[in-house]
């Protein structure tokens, strides 16, 4: 209604769980990087909280979506099964058909998959959203299934995400088996004002076509002490916000005009509040009785029993509370802050008369020898991003994070970007025409580092380091020398095509995919919800043409080279 009134492509404040809106907050990061790293250890249940409305169902959705090649996923969000109908479940997302239909040879059709991937040094994780509800037959079934396993590692890996209860269920008498075998546990927290305040403006970032729209801080504290910072409660309140605004002709969300929408949301719970009113009356005459019991007691006079009754007890009287031990075998310590890397920048130029930088080249071996490997993540992100026009913002918290994958994830999902993992060649590099971020060992240095690829030619290969006026030079013989095969590609999903198309995908994810290839010129295509023979026929012609994997599936970097076709689109390209 009133997406064209403020310049939006779509509502900023929808209800669906669209990973293209997910706000990395703190608590968001920390539990991103905690399923990163479970997912590296590769064994054990893994346990993600939190209150309802917290983001947990986008957090699953943005990890499922980030996953590289390497790994195969089981995303269940309806767990009210059976067990029986839990293997069924699994089966099917991971593509395994069968033609049984009793427990035991359901489970050896899984375990016969799980051992192909293996071979195939693939990861398989199940993840399980709104894990809450699974019954304890159901959950029994799962610490079965993690039997799954090697002589020296196990063979699915299990994510349960849920709201709060499920710890009491899974810490309860019945599962202690299944709890033991937890290993790591985070829970998701709400935001503080400071990121509501941030999460709003994001959502409204991403929405918008244009700047302009403007929120008064009074506005940003009234959404903030109504929701208690949970994200789907801000998104309701901003909504009735921005509604409200409209029916003013208002470009600007006022404090006023949140107050009215919040009290227009506020009515909706007016028994509740009645229902509360009434009780803190009980409370008071319980008070009252209890200070008059008091004073009868213990023969004090009236006030004196007040007074006692109110203030607490000495300071020196007081105990410190317990503190809970931890549930997890592994624990995550967040990094201390430390100071962001310096990167060394050209002297500012003026406008008028601009100083030309003076380039310097070097072999790639000697740079490589005196590079510092932890400062190169960053430098070479940094790099990478710089020709789509985006900034990095340092976090010093993710500055000690071993898992360089989720690294380079987390510091690149706060300004919309995407990071695609894979093993490829330069060949592939080049035709997709990408600013990539390479991983390379300098010489007898088993940690490798990364440099960003930033032109290619058909012999002659330039990288860019830490220093702006550097160009690292090498061939393309001479990089296999440090090059491990692993590249790392920054994108954006600019339709927001979210999963991997058939398999885990929203309908109109598989929409906006046909309207995608018919803007490419394809004819013929029925636009409707169903993934039918002529959209794959499509996809596979164009992953032939680019030289990837010909399988009909719409991942990562079908995505990418998707996009890439689409030339309206503003996307960088290495120099050639």
């Amino acid at each position: 209604m009133y997406e064209k009134f403020f310049g939006f492509r779509e509502k900023p404040f929808k209800l669906v769980p669209n990973p293209a809106y997910l706000f990395l907050s703190k608590s968001h990061e920390e539990a991103l990087a905690h399923l990163n790293y479970a997912l590296s250890q590769g064994d054990g249940f893994v346990e993600i909280t939190g209150e309802v409305g917290t983001g947990k169902t986008t957090l699953c959705r943005a990890f499922l979506e980030n996953l590289d090649d390497n790994t195969v996923a089981a995303y269940i969000f309806n767990p009210r099964l059976e067990p029986k109908q839990l293997i069924k479940t699994i089966n099917d997302e991971l593509g395994i058909s069968y033609d049984v239909d009793n427990t035991k040879d359901l489970i050896d059709k899984l375990n016969a998959f799980l051992m192909r991937q293996k071979a195939k040094n693939k990861k398989v994780i199940l993840l399980i959203d709104e894990a809450q509800n699974l019954s304890k037959n159901v959950l029994e079934q799962l610490r079965l299934l993690s039997n799954l396993e090697t002589t020296q590692e196990k063979l699915i890996q299990i994510i349960l995400v849920g709201q709060p209860e499920l710890s009491d269920i899974l810490d309860s008498h019945e599962l202690r088996q299944l709890g033991q075998r937890i290993t790591l546990r985070y829970h998701l927290t709400p935001l503080s004002f400071k990121e509501t305040v941030e999460y709003i403006q994001y959502r409204i970032n991403i929405a918008a076509r244009k700047k302009g729209l403007k929120i008064d801080r009074a506005a940003f504290r009234r959404i903030y002490q109504y929701s208690r910072g949970i994200p789907r409660v801000i998104n309701i309140a901003c909504d009735r916000a921005l509604l409200t605004a409209f029916g003013l002709s208002q470009h600007k969300i006022t404090g006023s005009a949140a107050q009215v929408s919040i009290q227009e949301l506020s009515t909706r719970g007016a028994v509740k509040r009645y229902d509360f009113v009434a009780n803190r009356k009980n409370l008071v005459i319980l008070a009252v009785l209890g200070i008059v019991g008091t004073a009868a007691i213990f023969h004090r006079p009236l006030m004196q029993a007040v007074n006692s009754f109110f203030q607490p007890p000495p300071v020196e009287n007081r105990q410190p509370s317990a503190v809970k031990p931890p549930k997890a075998d592994v624990k995550i310590v967040s990094p201390p802050v430390a100071p962001p890397a310096v990167i060394e920048q050209p002297e500012p130029s003026g406008r008028d008369e601009p100083t030309p930088v003076l380039l310097e080249t070097v072999n790639i071996a000697d740079y490589l020898m005196a590079m510092d490997i932890r400062e190169s993540r960053y430098s070479a992100l940094k790099n990478a991003l710089e020709p789509w026009q985006a900034t990095v913002e340092f976090k010093p918290y993710l500055e000690n994070l071993d898992d360089d994958p989720a690294f380079f994830r987390l510091t690149a999902k706060p300004i919309g970007f995407l990071i695609h993992r894979i093993e490829t060649n330069m060949d592939l590099l080049k035709r997709l025409d990408l600013p990539a971020i390479l991983e390379l060992f300098p010489p007898g240095s088993e940690e490798p580092g990364y440099l960003t690829l930033s032109a290619i030619t058909d012999d002659k290969i330039q990288l860019k380091g830490a220093r702006n006026n550097l160009v690292i030079e090498t061939s393309t013989d001479e990089i296999q020398f440090f090059w491990s095969g692993i590249a790392y590609i920054p994108w954006k999903n600019f339709l927001s095509i979210w999963g991997t198309i058939p398999l885990h995908a929203y309908r109109d994810s598989i929409i906006t995919l046909k309207l995608l290839l018919q803007d490419l010129g394809y004819k013929n295509i029925a636009i409707t919800d169903e993934y039918d023979d002529r959209t794959r026929q499509i996809v596979e012609e164009i992953q032939a043409k680019y030289g990837i994997p010909v399988d009909g599936f719409v991942g990562p970097l079908t995505k990418i080279i998707l996009y890439r076709e689409k030339k309206s689109l503003e996307m960088p390209h290495l120099m050639h």
